[in-house]
This record gives C-alpha cells, structure tokens and sequence, in this order.
C-alpha cells in the first residue's frame, strides 16, 4: 500500500469506496444486461427461452466457484495480483461468447466468464475488511452496495437500448468494454491492503492452510447462522431474477422495452432501503437492523404468495408488484449488516471468511433459481412458495443459529 494512501486522520480516501463498487458492479452487469436479450438470442440460437436462461444459472455457479478459490488466494498472493487473473479469465471469455453458435457453448462460457468474475469481485469485500471494522465497515458496504445497485437499475436499460442499433453480440461487447476499464481500476487504482510480510507468511504455509481457512468458518457456529441466513435471503433473489424474463414479458406480457422499467423498479426499492440503512447505522447496531430486515422480507413474501393465490391468473401486475419490491427492497437494509457480522469473526482470514460468503451466495441462487425453473408450471405460484420458503428459512437462522440479538464477542473472533 502506498504510504499516502490514508489521508490526514489516517483514514481510508473517499474515492476507495466508488472504486470498489464500480468493481463489485461487473457482475449485476454481466447477469442483468442481457436478461431483455434472452428471447433474441433464443430465437437466433434456435433454442428455447429456458435453454438460453440455463446461462444465468450457469453464471451464478461459475461465479461461487471464483470466489472459493479467489479469495484464499487473495490472502495469499495479495488482491491486486488475483483481481488481475480474474479479469483476464473475464476478458478472454467475454470475446469468445461472440462467436459462439450454440447454446451448449454459451452456458460453458458464461460459466468461466463467471469464474473471472468471481476471483476479480471477491477482493472487494476484503479490503473493505483490511481497512475498516465494526459500524464503519457495514457503513462503507452500504455506501458501495448504493452504488452498485445503480448497476442492475440501468443494466437492462443498457441491453435494451443496445438492442435497438444491433444485436445481442453488442451486450458482449458492451461487457468487453467494461472488463478492460476494470482492469485499468484493479492495475493502476486499486491499493493492495495485504502487507508483504502477510503475504509471506501465508505463503510459507502448506496449501492445507486454504482448506483449514474455510475449515475454520465451518467451526464457528453464530457466523454460519449469519453466512447461511444471507444465502437464502440472496436465494430469494436470485428466483427473482432468473425468472423475471418470463414473469414480466410472458406471463404479464411486458415489452422488451418496458421489462427495464419493472426490473428497475425492485433495484430502486433496494436503493431506498441502503440509504435508509446508513442512517440507521448511526443509531442502531447492525444485527439489530438485520433482524428488522429479515423480518420485512418474511412478510413481503407471504403478501406476495397471498396476493399470487388469492387472483389467480387473473392477478394485476400492480398486485404483483407491490409486495415483489417490498421483498427486494428489505434485501438493502440485510446484505450490508449480514456481511459486517460475519466478517466480524474473521478478522485474520477476510480474504478466505468473504469468498465463501460470497460463493454461498451465488450457489444457493443458481441452485434456487434452476429448482424454480425446474418446477415451472406456467403460473406464479411456484415462484412466489420459494421467495416465502428462502426468506423464512433466513428468519430463523439469524435467530437462532447466528443469536443476532445478542452482541458478538471478542472472544467468538477466530485469530
């Protein structure tokens, strides 16, 4: 780290945390902007809508799978060398998806552009972790959580509008674009907050030490319940988003052009919740907002099944709608507190403690999302049970499993 980094209170500059959005941002763009697109490219690939949506599963998993192995390594090598790697893999794979002709081919790519996105997003939260602690990190996260949710708010305006002066191959060429930028960010920007002697002595240690790192979390019983609440609250988003190109443009019968503004419309009830998030931070403790959080989310999801049963096929989109960003929205006062509470355990392995949060993340969204998919009868019920059933389960493991009503202490942090 350069030693003019931190200003003259010797804090981080303000200028880190839009960085390491701008970061954590590449993959709601590589994930929403083509959602408008999947009916294209179905069509020009010869194949049906939900072959072509196997892709967003895909990225989902291939994404846990770099942030697995990306973030041990991080620790290990330092966050700059591993966000460089990342990239590259991004890049690479991002040029060979235009020139795919088949739907195999472009679930396999998506999967390894996934990858790179993983090892490139995973440093975000650990140097959020090396640098800040307590409220001031679950501040921070906030901070970059509203920014990047910007992100999946215009993604699809961006792929739609795109759309209009060519094809889907200029959404790819979009994300090519980004890619590049990003890795000017990571190469010329970015800090490495891994000191060389850290780096070294993680070096020294047998590559059990990685398997050990993740064996260590496993042991610690209170940040599971943090770990796996978050999952299945990221679970009920990721129904949410795998199944909106046939909740909005089949089922209520949006145009590829309107899809942007409905999609959007969750992503701003996100945004509102964040900002609201900081200002509670100055009054409350973060596991007590989570708690709040979660719980808003349990009944905003059961609205939703109740309004889903109640019309039928009959149900106006506004009906839907309404408990949908209610659900979504919570999602903004719940990531950043659950993220804070977890890697509060882990101060000594926030490279490794961020990985597998969040790789949880992204298998349980892609598992969720293809179970969803998997049961699909052609109405919302489906969709609705399993938003209801993820947000329940995440009630009761931050309750019960992770204590959020009770204070973590010093002694529960793993050294």
């Amino acid at each position: 780290m350069p030693p003019n980094f931190f200003d003259a209170n010797g804090k981080p500059p303000r200028w880190l945390a839009p960085c390491l959005a701008a970061l954590v941002a590449l993959t709601p763009f590589a994930i929403d902007t083509y959602l408008p697109a999947i009916p294209a490219m179905a069509a020009a690939l010869g194949v049906d809508v939900a072959q072509v949506q196997h892709s967003v599963s895909s990225y989902l998993l291939g994404f846990a799978v770099g942030q697995i192995f990306g973030g041990p390594l991080s620790d290990r090598w330092g966050r700059i060398l591993v966000g460089t790697i990342g990239l590259s893999i991004f890049i690479l794979s991002t040029a060979l998806i235009l020139l795919v002709n088949n739907v195999e081919l472009l679930v396999a790519l998506r999967f390894f552009q996934a990858v790179g996105g993983g090892f490139a997003t995973v440093i975000c939260g650990a140097i959020v972790r090396d640098l800040y602690h307590g409220r001031e990190a679950a501040r921070i996260m906030s901070m970059i959580a509203t920014m990047m949710l910007i992100a999946p708010m215009v993604a699809p305006v961006i792929g739609s509008t795109l759309l209009t002066f060519g094809d889907w191959h200029a959404i790819f060429i979009f994300l090519l674009v980004y890619g590049v930028l990003m890795m000017v960010l990571v190469r010329g920007i970015l800090p490495e907050t891994v000191s060389r002697f850290r780096r070294a002595r993680r070096q020294r240690q047998s590559r059990r030490s990685m398997i050990g790192g993740y064996a260590q979390i496993f042991r610690c019983r209170r940040a599971l319940g943090f770990l796996f609440g978050q999952a299945f609250v990221s679970g009920c988003m990721f129904i949410y988003i795998t199944t909106a190109p046939f909740v909005f443009m089949e089922h209520f019968g949006v145009s590829s052009h309107n899809f942007p503004i409905l999609f959007g419309s969750c992503v701003l009830g996100l945004v509102v919740l964040v900002q609201l998030n900081i200002r509670l931070l100055k009054v409350f403790e973060p596991r007590q907002i989570l708690v709040a959080g979660v719980g808003l989310q349990v009944v905003s999801c059961a609205l939703l099944l109740t309004s889903t049963l109640y019309f039928g096929d009959q149900q106006p989109l506004l009906a839907w709608m309404i408990p949908l960003v209610m659900a979504m929205g919570a999602i903004g006062i719940i990531t950043p507190n659950s993220a804070a509470c977890y890697l509060e355990f882990f101060p000594n392995i926030s490279g490794t403690a961020n990985a597998l949060f969040g790789a949880s993340l992204f298998i349980f969204g892609g598992v969720l999302g293809g179970a969803v998919n998997a049961v699909h009868t052609g109405t919302l019920v489906p969709i609705a049970v399993g938003m209801l059933c993820c947000s329940a389960a995440a009630l009761c493991l931050v309750l019960f499993v992770a204590r959020a009503r009770q204070p973590i202490g010093i002694e529960e942090r793993v050294k």
